[in-house]
């Protein structure tokens, strides 16, 4: 009879590293779409920049909510508020959600393509 011996050290191993390693990947996955959020709300936003600060002031983040990944974009300046509320501008200048909704099949296909 022929006996098969395995060492299961290192699969054991790597089976406990894989939560380090999916957190390590869905990290970068939510730091792309995040920079990706911000390029395309500063690139595309339908408001004249007569200072730049309401571009520039733009920020997105990616960070780690206990075991929930979330991603947001923000204005950085006051104002950024009514650009995206304000009734009277009937949704003319609003960027966030729009820049948000850019990148959600880009995030769907970078999760589906993540390699452990």
């Amino acid at each position: 009879m022929s006996d098969i011996t395995i060492d299961a050290s290192e699969v054991i191993n790597n089976l406990r590293n894989m939560d380090q390693r999916t957190k390590a990947g869905i990290t970068t996955i939510g730091n792309t779409v995040a920079s990706q959020m911000k390029e395309y709300a500063q690139s595309n936003h339908k408001w004249i920049d007569r200072t730049g600060s309401a571009t520039a002031g733009i920020t997105a983040d990616a960070k780690w909510e206990g075991t929930t990944l979330d991603i947001s974009i923000t204005h950085g300046v006051d104002y950024g508020i009514w650009l995206e509320t304000r009734r009277d501008f009937e949704g003319k200048y609003k960027i966030l959600e729009e820049a948000r909704d850019s990148q959600i099949e880009t995030f769907k296909s970078m999760l589906l393509a993540l390699r452990l």
